[in-house]
């Protein structure tokens, strides 16, 4: 039984993705980050909340390092909210390259999590 939820997964780096593209736009149009941005990356956090429970609930009786695996989880949680914290408080174009930078980084943090969990099952 796979720990994360496949469509979940992928949903989330899609997510990351579409985040990360609106961030280009603003900074490529050199404004500070807009409500459609912030809009996606309210609805990836609320992803990544339901991928933590999901995670958690399922790491029993697993092979998986729930230390490492949980770290992660916990990390792509908090850094979507850090990166927006920033981007509002910095209405340039470096506070919403950090937001378009988060959008990355999670969505490599979500690829590692899959090889985490492969790695305890022997996938």
């Amino acid at each position: 039984m796979p720990l994360v939820l496949i469509p979940l997964q992928s949903g989330l780096i899609l997510g990351c993705a579409l985040l990360a593209v609106a961030g280009l736009v603003h900074v490529l149009a050199n404004r500070p980050i807009g409500r459609v941005a912030l809009t996606l990356a309210g609805l990836l956090e609320i992803g990544l909340l339901a991928q933590l429970v999901v995670g958690i609930v399922r790491l029993p009786g697993t092979e998986v390092d729930a230390v490492t695996f949980v770290g992660y989880l916990i990390t792509c949680l908090l850094i979507v909210p850090a990166a927006v914290w920033w981007a509002r408080g910095e209405p340039s174009r470096g506070g919403t390259a950090v937001l378009l930078l988060a959008a990355v980084v999670v969505a490599f943090l979500e690829l590692r999590l899959a090889q985490i969990w492969g790695a305890g099952i022997g996938a």
